[in-house]
């Protein structure tokens, strides 16, 4: 099924059965079937682990990618929703940003990197000379998600919690990083320290040329939970939560946790 039929079905959901132009919570009547758009902002953190492995001759340790903060993004779409007695189910399709910004210190052999490599006036075999490298990173992924949560009210229909499956459809994933450092030195060779100025560098994540073992898959899946507060009428705040539960990366090996907090606000027009 193609992702636009998706996007299509799943709004269709919450809106192929309904009989009656309202239902009730608590004393409040409301809609049967509530249609609206929404937007805001995306909050990112998390660590990546990624295990050592050979390029050629040489091997590369493992990397450590620690959380560096908080990483801000947006959201924006369509939902609709579908409200029975006891419950409702919540359909939505959003596009997003999400930014992770993560940092790492590791100490490799000059030959695991082109570009040290490069950087050297001579050739040297392996296990001669090494870098320490600090590396700050800051991955951008954009996706097309797809929530479709089941939720409770209370409080007159004020007050709604829900969780769900969000199916993540990655419309685009690269890697931003800053390399610095230096060469350390090795008086067998007369090698003295050098420092390594700081460079930039792009990764497209979904390329698998260029990402390697870090190519990302273009679907996953996530476990989302969270809450909403309708102040007035035609107003939705919402504050949920999503944990990529399907994997983010096609190597199953690389490990970590990744985060995604979402706040945003909901205006019905139906």
């Amino acid at each position: 099924m193609k992702l636009s039929q998706l996007s299509i079905a799943a709004l269709l959901l919450v809106s192929a059965s309904a009989a009656t132009a309202q239902t009730s919570v608590g004393t409040t009547p409301i809609r049967s079937i509530e249609l609206g758009v929404k937007g805001g902002g995306t909050f990112t953190h998390g660590f990546t682990n990624i295990p050592a492995q050979s390029i050629g001759s040489v091997q590369v340790p493992a990397l450590e990618n620690k959380s560096n903060g908080i990483g801000y993004g947006y959201s924006g779409g369509l939902w609709a929703r579908k409200n029975f007695d006891k419950f409702f189910i919540q359909a939505e399709v959003t596009y997003n940003r999400f930014v992770l910004k993560q940092k790492t210190d590791v100490t490799l052999d000059v030959n695991a990197n082109p570009a040290l490599a490069n950087a050297i006036p001579v050739s040297v075999q392996p296990d001669l000379l090494n870098a320490s490298l600090n590396i700050v990173s800051e991955s951008v992924l954009e996706s097309v998600n797809v929530p479709i949560l089941f939720g409770k009210r209370w409080m007159d229909g004020k007050l709604r919690g829900y969780i769900g499956p969000n199916l993540i459809f990655v419309q685009k994933a690269e890697a931003n990083r800053v390399n610095s450092g230096q060469i350390n030195a090795n008086a067998a060779i007369n090698f003295p320290q050098t420092a390594i100025p700081a460079t930039n560098s792009s990764t497209n994540l979904l390329n698998r040329y260029e990402a390697q073992n870090l190519e990302v898959k273009d679907f996953t899946y996530a476990v989302e939970l969270g809450v909403g507060f309708t102040p007035i009428n035609f107003l939705d705040v919402d504050v949920r939560y999503a944990v990529p539960v399907g994997g983010v990366y096609k190597d199953a090996n690389i490990t970590g946790f990744l985060g995604i907090a979402t706040v945003s606000l909901g205006f019905k027009v139906f």
